[in-house]
C-alpha cells in the first residue's frame, strides 16, 4: 500500500464534484497540521506521509479517504475522512462522508483479540467543505486527547476483560 502526502494528492479523489477547492484545501491543512502536531507530541519518526494526513493507493486503487494513523506504547491514534464502500473497487464518491477518530489500545492478550477502542469520534457529512471541517474537529480531538494524557496512562483504561490467560 501506498501513503500519499495530503501535498502531492489530488483532492477528486475524495471529493470528485467540489466546485472551490480552495476552502477545503485550506481545512485539510488544518487538519494536517493537528496531525502533524500530534506526531511531534508523542516523538514519533515522520511516516511516509510526513507524520500527516495521506491518501492510501493498493495497486493503482486510490483508497477514497484521507486518513492518519500514530501508535506510541501501545495506543493508537487514527482519524479518517471517507465515504462508504461496499468493496475496494468501488469508485462512488460521496456525499455523504464518514470521519472517524479513535484512540484504541493493544490488547495485552496478543492475536486473539484485536485491541480495544477507548474513546472515539465520528460524524457524518453531506457537503465537502462541511466533511474537511469535520476532520479539523476530529484531529484537534485527538491532539487533545494525547496532550491531555501521556499514552502509558491510556493504557491503564484498557478494558480488563481480555486480561484473562487464553485458555
Amino acid at each position: 500500500m501506498d501513503a500519499i502526502p495530503l501535498s502531492r494528492s489530488d483532492l477528486r479523489w475524495v471529493f470528485p464534484e467540489v466546485r472551490d477547492p480552495s476552502p477545503v484545501l485550506d481545512a485539510l491543512s488544518e487538519a494536517d497540521a493537528h496531525v502533524r502536531e500530534l506526531t511531534r507530541h508523542l516523538g514519533l519518526p515522520e511516516g511516509p506521509a510526513g507524520g500527516g494526513l495521506e491518501y492510501r493507493r493498493t495497486e493503482g486503487i486510490v483508497a477514497a479517504g484521507i486518513f492518519a494513523a500514530a501508535e506510541a506504547e501501545g495506543v493508537g491514534f487514527t482519524a479518517d475522512l471517507c465515504f462508504p464502500r461496499r468493496c475496494l473497487w468501488d469508485l462512488r464518491g460521496g456525499p455523504p462522508w464518514e470521519v472517524e477518530a479513535e484512540v484504541m489500545v493493544v490488547c495485552d492478550r496478543g492475536p486473539d483479540c484485536g485491541g480495544h477502542t477507548l474513546a472515539e469520534w465520528a460524524e457524518t457529512f453531506t457537503a465537502p467543505l462541511e466533511a474537511a471541517a469535520g476532520l479539523v474537529e476530529a484531529s484537534a480531538w485527538l491532539l487533545a486527547r494525547v496532550r491531555g494524557a501521556p499514552p502509558a496512562s491510556w493504557r491503564s483504561r484498557d478494558d480488563a476483560r481480555c486480561r484473562e490467560p487464553a485458555p
